[in-house]
């Protein structure tokens, strides 16, 4: 073996543990990247829930709300209705279980300021419950069946 090549194999031999340790890592039976499905998502029917409640008397900031929710093959939207000013659920989340979280931006339309608010709740078969929780106000509570959607 001349000089060179001496000088070639003894530093590619300190590559050689590295080599080994990315070996053995990628045929390792532990895959921090792959997600583990432990159970199978909800299969929601089309339709709309409508759930609405009175406000509290006396109050004007907590006044008569609604909250609408619409399933059509699979995706999952609504809107919330407070003190006469519509906002679209943003991050509506249906979650495996049938539990689902989203939230409306304050907005202010025709006059009128709606708060910012939060909605969770819980689908079980035909029948949503949830809370509506806005800005200012305690929270608030309904359910719903499904209304078929027509088509």
């Amino acid at each position: 073996m001349n000089r060179i090549s001496r000088i070639v194999f003894h530093r590619s031999l300190r590559l050689l543990p590295i080599a080994g340790c990315v070996a053995a890592a990628a045929v390792s039976p532990v895959r921090a990247v792959e997600p583990v499905l432990t159970a199978q998502a909800m299969q929601l029917a089309d339709g709309t829930w409508t759930v609405q409640g009175p406000g509290f008397r006396g109050s004007r900031r907590c006044g008569d709300w609604l909250v609408r929710l619409t399933n059509a093959q699979g995706h999952l939207s609504g809107e919330v209705s407070h003190n006469r000013a519509n906002v679209p659920i943003q991050n509506l989340v249906l979650m495996p279980d049938g539990s689902f979280s989203g939230a409306a931006p304050a907005n202010f339309a025709r006059s009128r300021h709606a708060h910012a608010s939060t909605i969770s709740g819980q689908f079980s078969g035909e029948t949503v419950s949830l809370t509506f929780n806005s800005e200012h106000c305690p929270p608030r509570h309904g359910t719903a069946t499904r209304r078929a959607t027509s088509g």
